[in-house]
């Protein structure tokens, strides 16, 4: 593949994503955008534009593109072929206001519950935490569809919050995607237009350019030189840097190379394919199985249970040694492959976007149709799904714990926060 085709197929995909997100809520597309953009156009670049980076690339391009064109292809082809799309912006009509605010504030109470529970120091929280601690943006997207009095300033607290806790740790992804999924859902709230939509999403690319060109020295200036963190020390590195650069082409400027660079998947993925199965043989399943039993079976059942963000598996599978503060992984891509090799990784991908797929309208069709309000569950419960940086067993264990917190929420709402109808389906 070319650089010109990746950027034209590419283009259609974001465009596609687009359309769709004019009349559903888009996790699935919004899914393979992500997915084409780390897996094939940022590395695409790299190999053929950017030879500053080409240099740490551990394969030779076309050993690379060969196994994971075909990945993609099987993957995408499981989720779309079983996809079934479900008219959204409908469905947002029938919500009942009151419900939406009532469930708002139920969801801010659960997180800043478990929270408080944390700081006071009562044990066995902190798994639950790392999930109940995301409840406060679907809560936000609540506000948003309610008619509360106040809901664009509780939206905007809640976002304010989000920014200044990734200013304060210099971590960013959270902003991203959480703002893309509230981006998704203030579409259908404001009724935007396709251009108006497809321009304001086209905004977070310069965004998130400064964000990566900036994110080094900021984690420097705050972690090493213990500078206080804020905006304006964000927006005074930012400044020294635009004048560093600022004679710099733009498609060779540091922000623009770093933001490719740490898009891509592409050097995870081809140390793993470069190191199994000559170094390292294929699991044969075992990765997986333990996966997922891990991901449904307690502590107390498995005792071996995974931790998330566990370097072993990364260290094994790529022989790279990481940081002991670094975290990465070989992606939902990689796992499939050393657990079933080449071929064995296409099928096992295709039943995997096919589980996705089918799960997805599931849940759309027994929970949100009857009861529209849930979806603002969606993005919570699928959250890990967009994140190409993720492997298998972090995107399994989301999907089951997202979904075990959605059940317990659901059912304090129907048993006790809201006894009456909650849908004006249901009057």
């Amino acid at each position: 593949m070319t650089t010109t085709l990746a950027f034209i197929l590419f283009a259609a995909i974001y465009l596609l994503l687009m359309w769709k997100a004019g009349k559903t809520y888009p996790i699935l597309y919004l899914f393979l955008f992500t997915y084409f953009l780390q897996y094939i156009f940022s590395t695409q670049l790299i190999y053929d534009e950017y030879q500053q980076l080409s240099r740490q690339m551990p394969i030779p391009d076309e050993r690379y593109f060969d196994y994971v064109n075909m990945a993609m292809l099987f993957l995408f082809a499981g989720i779309f072929t079983f996809n079934r799309d479900i008219d959204v912006r409908s469905l947002l009509n029938k919500i009942d206001p009151k419900a939406a605010a009532g469930l708002g504030w139920l969801l801010l109470f659960v997180s800043y519950f478990f929270a408080a529970l944390q700081m006071i120091g009562i044990p066995g929280v902190g798994s639950v935490i790392s999930f109940t601690q995301y409840l406060i943006y679907p809560a936000a997207f609540c506000f948003l569809l309610s008619t509360h009095p106040f809901k664009y300033l509780l939206v905007v607290l809640i976002f304010v919050q989000l920014l200044f806790t990734g200013l304060q740790g210099g971590m960013f992804l959270n902003l991203f995607v959480w703002s893309t999924y509230l981006f998704f859902f203030v579409t259908h709230s404001f009724r935007l237009s396709f251009f108006v939509r497809a321009a304001i999403f086209l905004l977070g690319i310069p965004v998130l350019i400064v964000v990566q060109s900036v994110k080094d020295e900021y984690r420097k200036a705050t972690w090493v030189n213990r500078r206080e963190a804020g905006i304006g020390l964000f927006a005074d590195i930012a400044s020294s840097q635009n004048e560093k650069t600022k004679n710099v082409p733009f498609i060779e400027s540091p922000g623009v190379v770093k933001t490719v660079g740490r898009l891509t998947q592409g050097w995870h993925l081809g140390l793993t394919l470069r190191r199994v199965p000559s170094k390292v043989p294929l699991s044969n399943g075992e990765e997986m199985v333990s996966d997922i039993t891990s991901s449904i079976l307690p502590r107390i059942v498995v005792s071996d249970k995974k931790i998330v963000g566990s370097q072993d598996k990364f260290e094994k599978y790529t022989g790279h040694r990481l940081w002991n503060t670094t975290s990465m992984t070989i992606g939902v891509i990689g796992d499939f492959y050393i657990n079933f090799g080449k071929w064995g990784s296409f099928a096992g991908l295709f039943i995997f976007g096919a589980f996705i797929s089918l799960g997805l309208y599931f849940f759309m069709k027994r929970f949100v149709i009857p009861d529209p309000i849930n979806i603002v569950w969606v993005p919570f419960i699928f959250s890990y799904l967009i994140r190409a940086n993720n492997d298998f067993y972090m995107v399994f264990n989301s999907l089951i714990k997202g979904l075990i917190i959605f059940l317990v929420v659901n059912y304090i709402r129907k048993k006790w926060w809201s006894p009456k109808p909650v849908s004006s389906l249901q009057r």
